[in-house]
C-alpha cells in the first residue's frame, strides 16, 4: 500500500476531505484547495503513517482538513475572497431575478437553512457528522459504525433521529 502514487492516494481520500472543508468553508472551489492542501501535506508524510488503518486515515484526514478550513477562514486575505465571491453572487442572482422581493426571500430561505444547519451542528455534534457522513459523503454505515463504536441499527436511529429534528425545525418557520 505505500507504493501508491499520489494519484491514487488522493482520488481515495478527496470525497472525505473535501466534504468536511466545505462544512466550515461552505465553498466548493476552496474546499477543493484545501483538500488538495492536506492531501499533498499527508502524501508527503505518509511513511511515517500507518496508511493501512484506514479508521485512523479517515480520522486524521478529517481533522486535517477541518483545521485547515479553519485557518483558511482566519487568513484575511481569503476573507477577501469569500466576500467578493458572495458579493458577485448576489449580484449576478439580483441580475438574473426581475422581483426583488422573490430574491429578498430566496437569500432569507438560505439564511435560514445555514442557521438551522449551524444550531443543529452545535446541538447535536455527533449526529450531524454520522449524518453527513452517511448521507452526504456517501460513507458506508458500517464504516461510521465502526468509527463511533456504534451498530449500524444505532447509526440508522441517529441519521432518522437528525432528519426528524432538522424537518421539525424547517415546519416550525414554513407552516
Amino acid at each position: 500500500m505505500n507504493n501508491q502514487t499520489f494519484e491514487e492516494f488522493y482520488l481515495k481520500y478527496r470525497k472525505i476531505s473535501r466534504g468536511y472543508a466545505y462544512g466550515v468553508l461552505h465553498d466548493w472551489s476552496t474546499a477543493d484547495d484545501v483538500s488538495q492542501d492536506v492531501l499533498y501535506k499527508m502524501y508527503t508524510i505518509k511513511d511515517g503513517l500507518n496508511i493501512d488503518n484506514e479508521k485512523m486515515m479517515f480520522s486524521l484526514i478529517k481533522r486535517a482538513s477541518m483545521n485547515k478550513a479553519l485557518d483558511y477562514i482566519k487568513k484575511s486575505s481569503s476573507k477577501h475572497e469569500f466576500v467578493c465571491q458572495e458579493e458577485v453572487a448576489a449580484f449576478l442572482e439580483e441580475q438574473n431575478s426581475v422581483d426583488a422581493e422573490e430574491v429578498f426571500l430566496r437569500k432569507e430561505k438560505k439564511e435560514f437553512m445555514y442557521m438551522v444547519l449551524r444550531r443543529f451542528r452545535k446541538e447535536q455534534p455527533i449526529n450531524y457528522e454520522i449524518l453527513i457522513q452517511v448521507k452526504y459523503l456517501e460513507i458506508s454505515v458500517e464504516t461510521v459504525a465502526e468509527e463511533y463504536g456504534l451498530t449500524k441499527s444505532g447509526v440508522n436511529n441517529r441519521i432518522y433521529k437528525a432528519k426528524r429534528w432538522l424537518q421539525e425545525e424547517f415546519r416550525k418557520v414554513y407552516e
